[in-house]
C-alpha cells in the first residue's frame, strides 16, 4: 500500500476527498428535496384542476341556465311555444346553442316528450335517452344521454300557462378536456361506465387507460411516464357512473429542478478544483461551511426552511449557500401558500372545513368536549339572484368582521361557502352554547348593505354536542348539518341536533332556547298567593308567582325553569319582567282602591347586580308605587353565595323602604351572625318544617325554635307551605305571625284573587 508521506498531500487528498463527499451529500440532500417538491407540486396542480374543473362547471351551468332563462323569457319564443310553430322553436333552441356553444337544445312538452331539437322538428316521441341524471353541487344536472356525460339545465316555458321545458346540454367530450389541460397544464379524462363496462370515455392523453379502481391519488405509470392521478365522482347512480380522472406528469414537475442540478453539479466540479489547487489555505476554513450546508440541506430535505444560508462567501461554496438558500425560500413560500390556502377560506380568510376537521379531530383524540355551531344564512339563492354574487360575499365579509370583533368565545371561526360559518366552542357545556348562539344570531341579523339599500339576514343555527353527540369529525360536522337543516326562521332559528334515546336532554335544551322568548311571545304568566294575618284573619299581603306557558310543553314548572334561567343567565330578563308585572297589577289594585303587600322573589344573580336596586326604584317611581308596597324575597343559599355583597344591595334596597324576607329559611346553612347582619324584617320557614308540623314532633321542634329565634332578633314570622287546619292552629298558638299555603288559598290569578279577597273579607266582618 502507498504510503504518502507529505502532510501537505495526504492534507490535500483527505480535504479533496471530504469535499466530495460532503458535495455529493449536498446534491443527494437537495435532489431528494426537489423530488419531494416535484411530488408536492403535482399534488398541488390535482388540487388546483379540480376546483378548475368545478369552477368550469358551475360556469357552464350558469351560462346554460342564463341562455334557458333569456330564451323562455323572449316573447318571440313564448308565441311559437303557443302557437306551436316549430320550426321557428327549432331555429331559436339552434341559434340560442350556437350562440353559447352548448351541444344540444330541446323543447319538450308537458308530458316530457321532445317536440323540437336545435337539430329541427321530431316525431314528439320520448327520445330522451336519458340513463342517469344526478345534480350538481356546482348547479345544473350531470345526465348519460345515449351512453354521454352532459351538462343539462332546464328552465319551464309559461305562455302565460306551463307549456313546457327547454333543456340545454353541454357535453363533457374531448374539446371540454382540451380546454382543461389548456387551463391546468394536466391530462385530463372523462370516462363514463355502466357498472363496470366502459361505455366511453375522451382522453388528452393517447395512450391513456382508465384504472378500474382508485381512491384518492394515486400513482400510475402510462406510455413508460409516470402520472399522479386523482379521480372526480361527477356521476354516481347504479350502474352508472361519470368521473373525471386528471393526470399530473412527474417529469414536468422535475423538469423546472434540471438547470438547479445543473448548477449543483458545476459548483460541485469547481468547488473540487479549487481545493485541490489551494488545500493548503483552505484546510482550516473548508470543513465548517460545507458542513453547515450539508445541514441546511438536510433540513431542507426534512422540511424545516427556517434556517437561513449566512455564508459571507463569494467563492463557489457562497454561490451554492446562495441557491441552497434561494431554493429554500421558494420552496418554503410555496409550501406555505399552499398550506394557507389549504385550511383558508379565500374570500373571508377564516378557517375552512379542512381545518376545522383537523381541529375537531385533535379534540376528540385529547377527549375534551364541546360544542360545534353552525351558522346558516336562509334563502341564499334568493339573495344571490335578487342582490347578485358580489353584493352577497361583500356582505359575508362584513359580518365575517363582526363576528371576529364580537365573538371572543369561540376557538376557531371557519367559513364553508354555501354552508356558513362554524363556530367551535371548546370545554361549553350545550346550555351556554345555546346563548352564543343567539347571541351570535343576534349580530348575523343586523342590516347588511345591499345594492338596493340595507337588508336583514335571515340566519338560522344548529348545535352538537360532542364527544355525547358524535366521536369523530365527519359524524359531528353531518350532524351540526342535519341539526340546522330543522331550524326555522322565528322562535325556532336554534336547533340542537335531536337524540330520540334523550327526550329529557332535548326538552332542556328547548327550554334553554325558548326561556328567552318567553316574554315575547307572550307565554309568562303571573299568580298571586295570599299571606294570611294569624292574629285577626285578615289578608294585607301576597306573593307574586311567576308561570310559564309553553307553546307547545303546556305548563312548565317554576322549579323546571327558575334553575335554567338562572343557569343560563336569563334569570335577569325574568326578574324585570316580573317586576313589571306587578307594578302594573299594583298600580291597577290601588286605582280600585286596594292598597296590599305583593311579595315577590329575587335571584342570586339579581343580588349580584349592582344596578338592581337603581331598577327597582325606578320601576316604583314609574309606576307611583309607595315602597311599603313591594317585598322582596331571597333565599337563605342565595345570600350565603355572596354575603357582603348580597348585603349591600339589600341595605340599598331596604333604604328605599322596601320590606326584606329570608325565603326558605332552614335549608341553606346560614350562620346566626350572617342572619343577624341582615338588613331584613322578615323570616319565612321553608314548607319542609310545615307540611307535617301536626305529625311530626321534630318538624315542631324546629319551627318553634325558629319561631323563637326570629322573634329575640325582632323579626317577623312568615310560615308556609300550611296545608290543614292543625298546622295553622299550632302556628297561631306558638306566635306565628303571617300563614301562607294550600290550607289558605292556592295560588291566583288576579281576577280571581280579587273575588276571593272579597269573600275572605266578608267572611272575618261576618265572623267579628
Amino acid at each position: 500500500m502507498l504510503k504518502i508521506k507529505r502532510l501537505r498531500t495526504r492534507l490535500m487528498l483527505v480535504l479533496t476527498t471530504l469535499l466530495a463527499v460532503v458535495l455529493l451529500a449536498v446534491f443527494a440532500a437537495v435532489l431528494n428535496t426537489t423530488s419531494n417538491s416535484a411530488e408536492r407540486q403535482a399534488h398541488q396542480q390535482l388540487d388546483v384542476g379540480a376546483n378548475v374543473l368545478d369552477r368550469l362547471l358551475a360556469l357552464r351551468a350558469r351560462e346554460l341556465a342564463n341562455a334557458a332563462e333569456i330564451l323562455v323569457a323572449d316573447f318571440g319564443f313564448r308565441d311559437a311555444v303557443a302557437s306551436g310553430d316549430m320550426p321557428t322553436l327549432a331555429s331559436a333552441l339552434r341559434n340560442q346553442a350556437s350562440r353559447i356553444g352548448a351541444d344540444q337544445a330541446l323543447f319538450l312538452d308537458t308530458d316530457g316528450r321532445v317536440r323540437v331539437t336545435s337539430q329541427g322538428v321530431v316525431a314528439g316521441i320520448d327520445d330522451l335517452d336519458l340513463q342517469a341524471m344526478q345534480p350538481l353541487p356546482q348547479g345544473g344536472m350531470l345526465a348519460v344521454l345515449g351512453g354521454q356525460p352532459y351538462l343539462l339545465v332546464e328552465a319551464l316555458v309559461h305562455a302565460p300557462r306551463l307549456m313546457g321545458q327547454v333543456v340545454l346540454a353541454f357535453a363533457l367530450d374531448a374539446e371540454l378536456a382540451a380546454d382543461m389541460r389548456t387551463l391546468t397544464g394536466l391530462e385530463v379524462s372523462f370516462v363514463t361506465r355502466e357498472q363496470h363496462q366502459v361505455v366511453d370515455q375522451v382522453a388528452t392523453l393517447t395512450d391513456f387507460v382508465p384504472a378500474s379502481e382508485q381512491h384518492g391519488e394515486a400513482m400510475r405509470v402510462l406510455g413508460g411516464e409516470q402520472y399522479i392521478t386523482t379521480r372526480l365522482e361527477l356521476l354516481s347512480e347504479a350502474p352508472w357512473a361519470v368521473y373525471a380522472e386528471m393526470l399530473s406528469p412527474l417529469r414536468e414537475a422535475l423538469a423546472i429542478f434540471d438547470v438547479l442540478k445543473r448548477e449543483l453539479w458545476l459548483i460541485a466540479l469547481l468547488a473540487l478544483a479549487v481545493s485541490f489547487l489551494a488545500a493548503a489555505l483552505l484546510a482550516s476554513s473548508l470543513s465548517r461551511p460545507v458542513s453547515e450546508l450539508a445541514a441546511m440541506a438536510r433540513r431542507i430535505g426534512s422540511g424545516d426552511y427556517r434556517a437561513q444560508a449566512s455564508l459571507q462567501r463569494s467563492d463557489e461554496l457562497g454561490l451554492l449557500a446562495q441557491s441552497i438558500d434561494q431554493m429554500r425560500t421558494g420552496i418554503a413560500e410555496r409550501e406555505q401558500q399552499i398550506q394557507h390556502n389549504a385550511l383558508h377560506d379565500p374570500l373571508t380568510g377564516l378557517a375552512n372545513l379542512a381545518r376545522l376537521h383537523g381541529r375537531l379531530d385533535e379534540s376528540l383524540q385529547a377527549r375534551q368536549q364541546g360544542v360545534l355551531l353552525l351558522l346558516a344564512l336562509a334563502e341564499v339563492d334568493a339573495i344571490i339572484r335578487v342582490h347578485g354574487q358580489a353584493a352577497f360575499e361583500q356582505a359575508i365579509v362584513d359580518l365575517t368582521g363582526t363576528l371576529q370583533l364580537e365573538i371572543d368565545h369561540s376557538e376557531l371561526i371557519a367559513y364553508q361557502p354555501g354552508e356558513g360559518f362554524f363556530l367551535l366552542l371548546e370545554q361549553e357545556s350545550l346550555a351556554q352554547a345555546a346563548v352564543y348562539a343567539d347571541r351570535a344570531l343576534e349580530l348575523l341579523s343586523t342590516e347588511v348593505r345591499m345594492p338596493g339599500g340595507k337588508q336583514s339576514l335571515v340566519w338560522l343555527a344548529g348545535l352538537v354536542l360532542w364527544p355525547e353527540q358524535g366521536h369523530n369529525a365527519d359524524e359531528l360536522l353531518r350532524r351540526v348539518r342535519m341539526a340546522v337543516s330543522s331550524a326555522q326562521p322565528g322562535a325556532e332559528r336554534l336547533a340542537i341536533y335531536q337524540s330520540e334515546r334523550d327526550q329529557a336532554y332535548q326538552r332542556r335544551m328547548q327550554l334553554i332556547r325558548d326561556l328567552r322568548h318567553a316574554e315575547r311571545l307572550d307565554e309568562l304568566g303571573v299568580v298571586f298567593q295570599p299571606k294570611l294575618c294569624m292574629a285577626t284573619g285578615k289578608v294585607l299581603a301576597v306573593e307574586a308567582l311567576m308561570r310559564w306557558r309553553h307553546r307547545q310543553l303546556g305548563p312548565i314548572g317554576p322549579d323546571e325553569f327558575i334553575g335554567l334561567a338562572e343557569e343560563t343567565g336569563s334569570i335577569g330578563l325574568l326578574t324585570t319582567w316580573m317586576l313589571e308585572a306587578v307594578m302594573v297589577q299594583q298600580q291597577r289594585w290601588q286605582a280600585a282602591g286596594w292598597f296590599i303587600e305583593v311579595a315577590m322573589n329575587v335571584s342570586t344573580r339579581d343580588l349580584e347586580n349592582a344596578d338592581f336596586p337603581s331598577q327597582v326604584r325606578d320601576a316604583l317611581e314609574r309606576y307611583q308605587i309607595a315602597p311599603h308596597c313591594l317585598s322582596l324575597e331571597v333565599t337563605e343559599s342565595a345570600l350565603m353565595r355572596d354575603p357582603e355583597g348580597s348585603i349591600v344591595n339589600l341595605r340599598r334596597l331596604r333604604d328605599l323602604g322596601i320590606s326584606l324576607a329570608v325565603d326558605d329559611y332552614g335549608t341553606g346553612y346560614s350562620s346566626l351572625a350572617t342572619l343577624k347582619s341582615l338588613p331584613v324584617q322578615v323570616l319565612k320557614i321553608d314548607k319542609s318544617f310545615v307540611l307535617n308540623l301536626a305529625q311530626s314532633e321534630d318538624d315542631a321542634v324546629i319551627v318553634r325554635s325558629t319561631i323563637e329565634l326570629a322573634h329575640n332578633m325582632n323579626l317577623q314570622v312568615v310560615a308556609e307551605g300550611i296545608e290543614d287546619e292543625a298546622s295553622l292552629n299550632w302556628l297561631r298558638e306558638h306566635g306565628c305571625e303571617i300563614g301562607q299555603g294550600y290550607f289558605i288559598s292556592h295560588p291566583l290569578p288576579a281576577v280571581e284573587l280579587a273575588q276571593w279577597l272579597q269573600a275572605r273579607e266578608e267572611k272575618v266582618t261576618q265572623g267579628s
